[in-house]
């Protein structure tokens, strides 16, 4: 289903409003976005899913997954790469 800019660009402002949602992308292909929430707890979650996120409008289906566990976690982008990427443009 093809969704309109300017229904996308409202759930974007959505995802900004809620404290919750700690990223929110736009995808290419089945799924529209991915967000990456954090909550203190499930009750808190669930709250969430059920009372915003699933009621917002033009959210046609949800999926979730819980992490379990971490194997990496490096944001941002290292500094040698930025370096390569600015010689390239230079």
């Amino acid at each position: 289903q093809r969704q309109a800019e300017v229904d996308l660009s409202a759930f974007e402002d959505r995802c900004r409003a809620w404290p919750l949602v700690r990223e929110c992308h736009m995808l290419n292909g089945e799924v529209d976005f991915i967000l990456k929430c954090v909550a203190p707890d499930l009750s808190t979650f669930q709250s969430f899913l059920t009372s915003e996120l699933t009621a917002a409008d033009n959210v046609g289906s949800v999926k979730t997954s819980l992490v379990i566990r971490g194997a990496k976690d490096e944001p941002g982008v290292p500094f040698d790469v930025l370096e390569e990427r600015l010689q390239i443009k230079a």
